[in-house]
């Protein structure tokens, strides 16, 4: 309580009478980086809340997967599929007053595709062998394999495009970009400042500012909002929404997504080394029971441990019944007669991701699977127990089939969180990307999820409806806008 109350004061005295009159946005963020949050939009530690804001990419993605023109104004693709073409926006200018061109957009994704700065991103672009400048505002994409759904990779959140030659602790801490807003104060552990930058592309924005404040505990972040020292809320938990429902000081928006909580079994670990283990883990949930319990009635999708959504034309259309019975004979047959012990490691530093460990604890226990929760810290814990415990919670939001499918189990992804490493899975998303037919291309990615429920080592029972707050002077953040594609320049307080 002490911690709270101090984080809550700490935000009034940043929230002044000036403050209100110049029209700022106040928001928060989870901190889950810790100290090493970074503005570099490449880098594993990424300061998230913020890229979409302060860059721009050549295309956006919409809820429903459609390109919208961002730094890019037209694109086309050659026959084969392995060459594409963006036209670039004209008269768009960097923060520093620089000129944006074809040569920033080269450098950019050459930096991203670098195996040796070894950036996530790169499991999603690696398909790229070449990128031209053949004039200033046009730049080509040569592939080493066809990929019919390479704009879905191009609209990545984090493929934001830098000034020629930023790199380094230039990209970490002297960020430049194209966005509406640029930053003024980087503080991501107190306050961070982002300015109206007056010369967007896009028109002047409305907010004078953005006031990003860290807050790692998510029932701390509730409190201020409730308290009016923050004004929104990207995502909520559906207990918490009786909070906000039928309160006129705010406005709770649900926007049907893919994004997905997840109990990660890393493969090469013992004893989730064996698939029988993997599977009678994963077969012995209740997956419509787990959405009503954590997510409430209507507010998410069963999903068979796919991390496709139900939206996206590659979805798998199979079904995954609780079996605790199958699960028992699997545990046995693995040498684990009398059941198993396993622990799970888990933070309140996003909404479900404790929750999520308790249900599955309770549930699977019938199948003899005694399940240890462990707490850990939020502050830092995507750097100290994602991918680095043997089996733990993670949270990924909305991506394209062809883009979560390799970032998450291609052998050489960074955030292959399961450490899959399977030469034949990886030989079947390369299949898939490069059929130019639609439904051909589903029944490929069909055979490629099936297989994952199978022998994966992700449990993935669901996708989310997310729960946005905003307090009702906001306008601007309609229900369509994904975090990924908010126009905030549009964004601004109305009159009190």
């Amino acid at each position: 309580m002490l911690r709270l109350l101090s984080m809550i004061t700490a935000l009034t005295l940043v929230l002044t009478p000036a403050a209100r009159a110049e029209q700022v946005l106040r928001m928060a963020h989870d901190l889950g980086f810790g100290a090493s949050t970074t503005m570099d939009p490449y880098d594993p530690n990424r300061f998230w809340p913020t890229i979409n804001i302060v860059y721009e990419g050549l295309i956006a993605l919409t809820s429903d997967n459609q390109p919208i023109p961002r730094l890019a104004t037209e694109w086309s693709s050659s026959p084969d599929l392995k060459t594409w073409t963006f036209k670039l926006r004209d008269g768009v200018t960097f923060h520093d007053g620089s000129a944006f061109d074809a040569a920033d957009v080269a450098f950019s994704f050459n930096r991203m595709i670098d195996k040796e700065f070894d950036s996530p991103v790169r499991a999603v672009l690696g398909v790229i062998s070449e990128i031209k400048v053949v004039d200033p505002l046009t730049v080509e994409f040569h592939l080493s394999a066809p990929e019919a759904d390479f704009l879905l990779l191009v609209g990545d959140y984090r493929a934001m495009i830098l000034p020629e030659g930023m790199t380094g602790e230039m990209a970490k801490t002297a960020p430049v970009g194209t966005g509406p807003f640029k930053v003024e104060t980087l503080s991501p552990e107190g306050t961070t400042v982002l300015a109206a930058f007056p010369e967007f592309h896009g028109g002047a924005p409305k907010l004078a500012r953005i006031e990003m404040s860290a807050i790692p505990d998510s029932s701390a972040r509730i409190q201020a909002l409730l308290a009016g020292q923050i004004d929104m809320l990207a995502t909520i938990d559906s207990k918490q929404e009786p909070l906000f429902a039928g309160n006129p000081q705010f406005v709770l928006q649900h926007i049907p997504s893919g994004d997905w909580n997840a109990i990660v079994f890393q493969v090469d670990q013992k004893p989730f080394d064996d698939v029988r283990v993997r599977k009678a883990l994963r077969m012995a949930v209740d997956r419509e029971e787990m959405v009503k319990i954590l997510l409430g009635e209507g507010n998410g999708v069963p999903a068979c441990d796919t991390p496709v959504w139900s939206r996206d034309a590659n979805r798998w259309d199979g079904t995954c019944p609780r079996d605790v019975e199958g699960a028992k004979k699997l545990l046995a047959e693995a040498g684990y007669p009398d059941g198993i012990d396993i622990e799970i490691f888990t933070s309140d530093v996003e909404e479900n991701m404790v929750q999520i460990v308790e249900v599955y604890q309770a549930q699977v226990a019938e199948a003899g699977i005694r399940v240890k929760l462990t707490m850990t810290a939020s502050d830092g814990f995507w750097d100290t127990v994602w991918m680095q415990k043997p089996a733990f919670v993670d949270s990924w939001g909305q991506r394209p089939a062809t883009q979560v499918l390799n970032e998450v189990y291609r052998s050489t992804a960074s955030w292959n969180v399961s450490n899959w490493k399977v030469p034949e899975f990886d030989a079947m998303l390369d299949k898939a990307r490069a059929e130019p037919d639609a439904a051909k291309r589903k029944a490929l990615y069909g055979e490629i999820q099936q297989k994952l429920y199978e022998e994966g080592g992700i449990l993935a029972p669901y996708h989310k409806t997310l729960l946005r707050v905003i307090s009702a002077r906001i306008k601007g953040i309609e229900v369509p806008f994904t975090p990924d594609n908010i126009p905030w320049q549009n964004v601004e307080i109305a009159d009190e």
